[in-house]
């Protein structure tokens, strides 16, 4: 038998990593209004439409966390185990993340 997940565990990672997306995603959106000083920043609109759904995905994960119909629901380990990207993939699974990239792992920069 498969190992499993409970549910409101892999909400609570999928909203922790969708608040930390959140921030970087303000840093950039900083970075690029002071590279655009002086032009036209409604180019950079986008930010915010991004910017919101990604706190209402957030929210949503982390209320659903909450919700006692999802308490005792478990998901199949291998739906977060094919994620590749490693940081999400410890944020839903609860471990203490690290700096190095393993195989199957994409790191970005």
């Amino acid at each position: 038998m498969a190992a499993r997940l409970p549910l409101p565990q892999v909400l609570e990672g999928l909203g922790a990593q969708l608040t930390v997306s959140l921030q970087e995603l303000r840093r950039l959106e900083a970075v690029c209004l002071q590279a655009l000083l002086g032009e036209n920043p409604l180019e950079l609109q986008d930010f915010d439409r991004i910017a919101q759904v990604l706190d209402q995905l957030a929210t949503c994960c982390e209320g659903l966390s909450r919700e006692s119909g999802v308490q005792a629901v478990q998901v199949q380990r291998c739906v977060v185990d094919r994620l590749t990207m490693g940081e999400i993939r410890q944020r839903l699974l609860a471990e203490e993340s690290h700096t190095s990239v393993g195989s199957g792992d994409v790191e970005l920069f």
